[in-house]
Formats: C-alpha cells, sequence, structure tokens
C-alpha cells in the first residue's frame, strides 16, 4: 500500500474516529457514564495522530517529489529549494484544509490533556464540539478536495507545475501558516463558551481557562497580518505593505473582535460585568475566522490571492449558518433565563471600563467597515449598481477610526476603575499631555525650519522642492505636518511612549527601593509580578511604533522615473539616482535582470555628496514553473536609512539598448513598522508566560473580597511593595 492510499485511509478513519468521539463524549456525559467519556477522549487522541501522520506522510510527498500526487504536482516542481517545498503543504486549497485540521488536532489533544482534571464537568461537550468542526474540515478534504488523490494513468508526470512565483518568498513559510492557526487557535475559546453556556458555567472560570488560546490565537493572527505585509511591501511592487486586499481583510476583521474580546474579559474577572458582550465577542470572532477562510477559498472576491481559490464555497455557508443559529441560539437561551446577567454595569463613561467598553465599540465599528468594504461591490452589484471600493475609500473611514484606537491606548492605563475624579484626571494627564504636545509641536516647527532652510528634511519628505523666499505663514499651511490626522497621529504616539515607559520606570522605581534591590533587577522582576499587565504595556507600545509607520506611509512620496541611458540621473528627495545598466544572471530555478542604480546624498548646496549605497530592483522570470497566472515577478531592492528607505520596483526595462522604467519611493519612518511589530510579539509571548502562583493567589483574594485591584487612581503597585 502506498503513502498515497495509507493517507486517504487516514483521512476517512479520522472521519469515523471524530464521530465517534463526539457521541461517545456527548452520551457518556448525558448518563453520566465515566467508561464512555474516557473512551471519547481515546478517540479524540486517536484523531489527533491521525491526522499528524497524514500531514506527515503529504509533506514527505513534496520532499520526495511524488508526482503521481496531484496536489504535489501542481504545487512543487525540482527546481524548488526544500523550505518552499515545505511551504508548499499549505499552498493550495487541499493542503490549507489539511493544515487547519492538523492545528485542530494538535490543539485538540492539548485540550483533553490540559483539562481532564480542573474542568472534567465540561469537557466532554468542549471535546464533541471540536469533534464536529474537525468533522466539517476532514469531511471537505474526503468528498471535494483530497491532498491524496492521484493521477489515474500508469506514469506520473516527471516535472510539477510548481509554486505560483509570488508564493517563493521567505514570508510565505510564516504568513499562511500563521494566519491559519490564528483562526484555528480561536476554535478552542469558542468550544469553551459553547459548552459554559449549555452547562450553565458562566462565571470568569471559562474566560481563565481559555485566555492562553485567545492570546495564541491573537499573537498568530499579529503574526501572520505582520508577514502578509512584508510579503506585499516585496513582492507586489508598489512600496506599501497594506493595500486593502479582500484576503488582507478577511484576516484583519477577526484580529479587530479577538482584541476587543481580549480587553472586555479583564472587565468580566474584575467587576464580573458585559458577560453576554463577551460571549457575543467570542462567537462573532470564530465565525469571522471561518468567514475569512470562506472569503480566502470561495472565489467570491477578486483578489491578489486567486491562485489560492476553489469550489468550496457552497460548503462554508452552509457551514456560517450553522454557526450563526447555534450561536444567537445559545446566547439568547442563557439571556432568556437570566445566567447571563451581570452583578453590576458600567457606573462612569470616565473608569477604566469605560474605555475599555469604548475601545470595543471602536473596534467593532472597524470591522463593519472593513466587513462593507470588503463585500459591499458583491452587495452592490446584486442590488443595484456595482460600487467599487478601494483603498481610498478604506482610508477616509478607517485612519479616524485608528487615531482613537491610539488615543484610547493611551488613556486606558491612566484612568482608574469605577469613576475618575477631577483631581485623578488632572493627576495623571496634566504632565503627558504636556510632554506630547510640546513634542509634536517641535517634530512641526523643525519640519517647518527644513523646509525654509531647504535642507536635509529630518522627519518628513515633503513632495516638491520649495524655492525663493517664502513666508513663515505660507510654510505653515504647506507643510506636510500641518495635516491633522498626522498631528494627531505624533500626539498619540508620543503620549503612549510616555505612559507606558512611566508605567515601566514608576513601577520599577517603587519595587526597587521596597524590596532593596537594583533598579534595572526590580524592572525585570515587574514581568514575573505581572506579566498580563506589563506584557500588555509592551504591546500597547508596539501599536505606537506601527502608528508611526503608518503616518509614514500616509506621507511617502512616489515617483515614476524613466531612465533612456546609462549614466541619466534623477532626483528623488534630497538625493540623486543614477542609472548604471542592466545585469542578467540565472539559477536553477529562475532567471532575473537587474536594473543597478547608484544612490547619492545631495549636499545642501545641491552638489553631489556621500553615496548611500548600490540599489538593485530586478524582474524574474521562473524556469520550471507552469502557473495559469504569471511567470514573471517583481523584486523590489531598497536602501535602509533611520529617517527612511528608498524603494525601487522595476517596472519594464530592455537590456539590449540599456534603458529602464522604475517606480522610486521614499518611505518614511519604515523602520518604526518592524520595530513596533517586534515590541508587540514581544509582548504577547510574555503576557502568555504563565502568571506566578503568588500574583494569581493575590487576584483570586481581591476578587473574594469584591475589590477593584485598580480601584484608586493611578498604577497598581507591583507586590512586595
Amino acid at each position: 500500500m502506498d503513502i498515497h492510499a495509507i493517507g486517504d485511509f487516514l483521512l476517512n478513519l479520522s472521519i469515523v474516529t471524530a464521530i465517534f468521539c463526539a457521541a461517545a463524549s456527548v452520551v457518556g456525559k448525558w448518563r453520566s457514564h465515566g467508561r464512555l467519556m474516557l473512551a471519547g477522549e481515546r478517540a479524540g487522541y486517536a484523531v489527533t495522530a491521525m491526522v499528524i501522520t497524514a500531514s506527515f506522510l503529504l509533506i514527505s510527498a513534496f520532499i520526495t517529489h511524488d508526482y503521481n500526487n496531484k496536489y504535489v504536482a501542481h504545487y512543487s516542481d525540482n527546481n524548488m529549494p526544500w523550505y518552499y517545498l515545505v511551504a508548499s503543504f499549505w499552498g493550495g486549497q487541499s493542503g490549507s484544509l489539511m493544515f487547519w485540521s492538523l492545528i485542530l488536532a494538535i490543539g485538540t489533544g492539548l485540550v483533553i490533556r490540559q483539562n481532564q482534571q480542573k474542568n472534567r464537568d465540561i469537557l466532554p461537550t468542549v471535546l464533541a464540539t471540536l469533534m464536529i468542526i474537525q468533522v466539517f474540515f476532514l469531511g471537505l478534504m474526503v468528498f471535494e478536495a483530497n491532498p491524496f488523490e492521484t493521477f489515474r494513468v500508469n506514469e506520473p508526470p516527471v516535472n510539477g507545475r510548481g509554486l505560483e512565483p509570488l508564493l517563493q518568498n521567505p514570508a510565505m513559510t510564516f504568513h499562511p501558516p500563521s494566519i491559519l492557526s490564528g483562526y484555528v487557535w480561536f476554535t478552542f475559546p469558542f468550544a469553551f463558551a459553547v459548552a459554559a453556556l449549555i452547562h450553565k458555567r458562566l462565571d470568569d472560570t471559562w474566560i481563565r481557562t481559555t485566555r492562553g488560546y485567545a492570546l495564541i490565537s491573537w499573537a498568530f493572527l499579529s503574526i501572520g497580518n505582520l508577514f502578509g505585509g512584508m510579503w506585499a511591501y516585496q513582492e507586489l511592487g508598489w512600496g506599501g505593505f497594506w493595500g486593502w486586499d479582500p484576503v488582507e481583510n478577511a484576516s484583519l476583521m477577526p484580529w479587530f473582535t479577538a482584541t476587543a474580546y481580549l480587553h472586555s474579559v479583564m472587565i468580566q474577572e474584575r467587576r464580573d460585568m458585559l458577560k453576554v458582550w463577551n460571549m457575543a465577542l467570542v462567537m462573532l470572532t470564530y465565525f469571522l475566522t471561518v468567514f475569512g477562510t470562506f472569503l480566502t477559498r470561495s472565489g467570491l472576491i477578486d483578489s491578489v490571492h486567486t491562485f489560492a481559490q476553489s469550489d468550496v464555497g457552497d460548503y462554508f455557508i452552509v457551514f456560517l449558518i450553522t454557526l450563526t443559529i447555534l450561536s444567537i441560539g445559545l446566547i439568547l437561551w442563557r439571556v432568556l433565563d437570566g445566567s447571563l446577567k451581570s452583578k453590576s454595569d458600567v457606573q462612569h463613561l470616565m473608569s477604566r471600563e469605560g474605555v475599555f467598553l469604548l475601545n470595543n465599540i471602536v473596534l467593532l465599528a472597524c470591522v463593519f467597515v472593513v466587513m462593507f468594504g470588503t463585500i459591499g461591490e458583491k452587495i452592490s452589484a446584486y442590488f443595484w449598481q456595482e460600487t467599487k471600493y478601494t483603498a481610498p475609500w478604506f482610508n477616509t473611514w478607517m485612519v479616524p477610526g485608528g487615531l482613537l484606537l491610539l488615543l484610547l491606548m493611551g488613556v486606558g492605563p491612566l484612568i482608574p476603575w469605577r469613576k475618575v475624579t477631577k483631581k485623578s484626571l488632572v493627576k495623571n494627564f496634566l504632565v503627558p499631555s504636556m510632554v506630547s504636545t510640546g513634542l509634536t509641536a517641535w517634530l512641526y516647527l523643525a519640519d517647518v525650519y527644513h523646509l525654509k532652510t531647504q535642507v536635509a528634511k529630518t522627519y518628513i519628505p515633503f513632495n516638491e522642492a520649495i524655492e525663493g523666499s517664502i513666508s513663515w505663514g505660507k510654510l505653515f499651511l504647506e507643510a506636510e505636518l500641518v495635516g491633522v490626522y498626522s498631528l494627531i497621529g505624533f500626539w498619540g504616539v508620543f503620549f503612549i511612549f510616555y505612559t507606558m515607559l512611566w508605567e515601566f520606570y514608576y513601577g520599577a522605581r517603587v519595587r526597587s527601593r521596597s524590596v532593596k534591590v537594583p533598579f534595572m533587577t526590580a524592572m525585570a522582576q515587574l514581568f514575573g509580578k505581572n506579566k498580563r499587565r506589563y506584557g500588555g504595556y509592551l504591546t500597547h507600545l508596539g501599536f505606537a511604533g506601527l502608528f508611526l509607520g503608518f503616518i509614514g506611509t500616509g506621507l511617502k512620496t512616489e515617483r515614476d522615473l524613466s531612465f533612456q541611458e546609462v549614466g541619466q540621473s534623477h532626483i528623488l528627495e534630497d538625493k540623486q539616482l543614477t542609472f548604471k545598466g542592466i545585469k542578467f544572471t540565472q539559477n536553477r530555478e529562475y532567471r532575473e535582470w537587474f536594473a543597478e542604480f547608484e544612490l547619492h546624498q545631495l549636499n545642501d548646496n545641491g552638489s553631489v555628496g556621500e553615496s548611500l549605497g548600490m540599489v538593485r530592483p530586478s524582474r524574474r522570470n521562473y524556469i520550471g514553473a507552469n502557473v495559469k497566472l504569471s511567470r514573471w515577478t517583481t523584486e523590489k531592492d531598497e536602501v535602509f536609512m533611520w529617517r527612511g528607505n528608498v524603494y525601487l520596483a522595476l517596472v519594464s526595462f530592455n537590456d539590449k539598448v540599456q534603458t529602464a522604467e522604475v517606480m522610486a519611493h521614499f518611505n518614511p519612518m519604515l523602520l518604526w513598522m518592524w520595530i513596533g511589530g517586534g515590541f508587540l510579539l514581544l509582548g504577547v509571548f510574555v503576557a502568555i508566560w504563565p502568571e506566578e502562583a503568588k500574583y494569581q493567589v493575590f487576584v483570586a483574594a481581591q476578587r473574594s473580597a469584591g475589590q477593584a485591584i485598580d480601584a484608586q487612581a493611578g498604577p497598581l503597585k507591583p507586590l512586595n511593595t
């Protein structure tokens, strides 16, 4: 028996075993039959083992170039390196479904292992829910997109069609699996929420149990979106990292709702509030993860990800409808019997819970805008005249929402629980506001000064040179930073930087003085005493960095440059770009044509200054690829500088007469995009790490005494202080 037959057999057996697992768990729980519930758990382990084995067989088929397998032949070829062969596992429909089942199976095994004791009463229902979902995805593979389907000929192809060239990028090894993992990991909070509703276990136990799963899901979605932005920046050749593509939007929507959920559950844990709201957020987030998969694979919308589409959309529609009815029905059931009634309400909008709730509302408004813009074209075409929703439309609505979220991130840590007083409001906000206003004013004045004197623009580029004597009044009106959104953005970033850094400094100082340890030691100990709190602060710092990158994107310079002979130069900002010619190279994977340019800094008097390096954008033609869309890719190149990056994409060339057309960008503050992403992920990893038992006991004691941990104005003092 070959590996294809074994793999197909394992998939079919997994479906049968998963059905048995669900049935045994439900019946065992209903009849209080311990052995039957144990049999269900062991069946869950068996499904995990079989799906892992089947996935290993599929990966091995790619590694060994087994072109008798249709999926392997369609998404790989002999010229691909081993890491792209592994990445081809999730490069198409069948493999992505297999990857979904794999992550779900691994997570299911962990859920069984971790909850055999502490959540024994609801584990059968959780397991049954997970197995029903697993059956759906396994069924799609078996009946519609079998990754082990073979050619019905005696001799298989000698070479495959190859992976889509646009996907042959290092980010491909991280972006799709991260997004899919983010989708799958939110299945576990959903399953626990269903079990909590069914068994009327509606305290915060299920929330604390699933906090890690939700954070892992959010972390994977964050990683996936970051690497997706890097992929777009490198491969699509337009100098940006987010184009509001429908598939990009599909991964962004559950990220918004997951973010809202992670903030909202803190209110329920501390104040026993928003039970219905949190249940709705869990259900909505999981709905959007499935909806995102539907958009990616259904072919409903046009996207740069068209190479990943297939014909399984109808099945997802049925699944989504069933999911919606189930979720709404369960929540209404418990709302009507009063089980989801909260013990307290938001007392004042100017309180931490009020800020969190406003944060949630803004995030959901963003979801609505993105959803409408993503599917609005299809809706408008069906009911009336077709309307296009492009990047400018999204930016018009999303930029104000993003700025409001930015401000709320800075405000939240400064406001106490329950209600703020005028005294604490002034005390907590006066200094950060003054510092942020001063830094923003300084940045703007520096911008105007550099424009006035026509020297290097330290912070923000300008689209055209200013000649002659211009009044200061006119400069204030024409400077790029005068844009309201930019000013608000810079102010919000400075506010977050100050408040977050102050939280770290204040906490470390108090601890250093109280327990008599060096300041840096106390700083490190903060993370051991309250990882969720300080991990969250790191994440907020990361968002501030990301927003600097967003602001820079809105202020970038973009030019189309034509070079008709070797040695010709063009000016880009305060730099000179000189054409050096077209070069050719070839390897076993592709042929590549480089356009070489030398970048020089211009001096204040306009003369050519120091060389900043060579820039080599290129076009690639993949030799072994036989794909439907394109055999060519555009490979950007850039020169990295602290205040921004010079980015070139080769649009067209003629190597015989040595001419080139390039798209040139100056992207200010791009570095902050990647620095911010790093801090964001670091904060997530810190928050995921388990809390010390001592602090957990402390939190439990506060909750049982009916006290809010942060009831007083100002930050919570660290333990042992």
